[in-house]
């Protein structure tokens, strides 16, 4: 074995010990936190497209997240975001904070709850937006299904608006490294679904998602999100 095998293998070896939370869906959060010291790094590329009487629009958003858990119900992460149009270069679009906390183990209620708290802004500090969720899951053996309810608050200079979304999936587990659902998500406008893969294990894995119009305005033709999971 030469010295660049060795070295790579020394790169590869603390895989095999990561710790993440691994995911089913793209769009919906299940009822899960990292326990206490585990920590894990995440990657979101989105695409959505929407075609108009001028041409084709695309829009490409870009998120990283680092989280960590604080203890074995609460963990927090920061989002940084990046943005490109059709018609202009990749720019940095913000960052997010976040809180998860689980109120209970699972199975103590019919349908497993989780406060979900979220804090975004965009670089100028001059239009931000907190945005609450209450998480709902549970699992039936291989299935799982979770909603969640969104209420968000933008606070634009002397302006509050308020706006209610929801996602929803449906998860069934057809191999112990493979799970396959639909995704649903949307607000009093409109409305998409479409189906979700994910593959892999609470140490290295990631979901992807495609969404497809399916009624009301809506301000996108599809869209599709792909997320890598990798612990620390």
């Amino acid at each position: 074995m030469n010295i660049k095998s060795l070295i790579l293998l020394a790169l590869l070896l603390p895989l095999f010990n990561l710790q993440a939370d691994g995911r089913r869906y793209v769009w919906t959060y299940e009822y899960q936190t990292l326990h206490r010291g585990e920590a894990e790094l995440e990657s979101y590329t989105e695409f959505s497209h929407l075609d108009t009487d001028s041409g084709r629009q695309a829009t490409t958003t870009l998120q990283y997240e680092y989280e960590i858990g604080m203890n074995d119900r609460f963990d927090v992460g920061i989002y940084q975001k990046f943005k490109q149009t059709h018609n202009s270069p990749i720019a940095y679009d913000g960052f997010k904070l976040r809180m998860r906390f689980r109120l209970g183990e699972k199975g103590r209620w019919p349908l497993d709850p989780l406060i979900y708290l979220e804090y975004k802004d965009n670089a100028a500090f001059d239009h931000s937006a907190l945005e609450t969720k209450l998480i709902l899951a549970r699992d039936f053996e291989k299935l799982n299904i979770s909603l969640n309810p969104v209420l968000e608050f933008e606070f634009d200079d002397d302006e509050t608006e308020i706006e209610f979304e929801y996602t929803a999936g449906l998860s069934y587990v057809a191999h112990p490294l493979l799970s396959l659902g639909m995704e649903t998500k949307g607000n009093a406008d409109q409305f998409y679904w479409g189906p979700t893969l994910s593959h892999g294990k609470k140490d290295l894995w990631f979901a992807l998602g495609l969404l497809f119009p399916g009624g009301g305005d809506t301000s996108a033709d599809r869209m599709m999100r792909f997320i890598i999971g990798v612990g620390l």
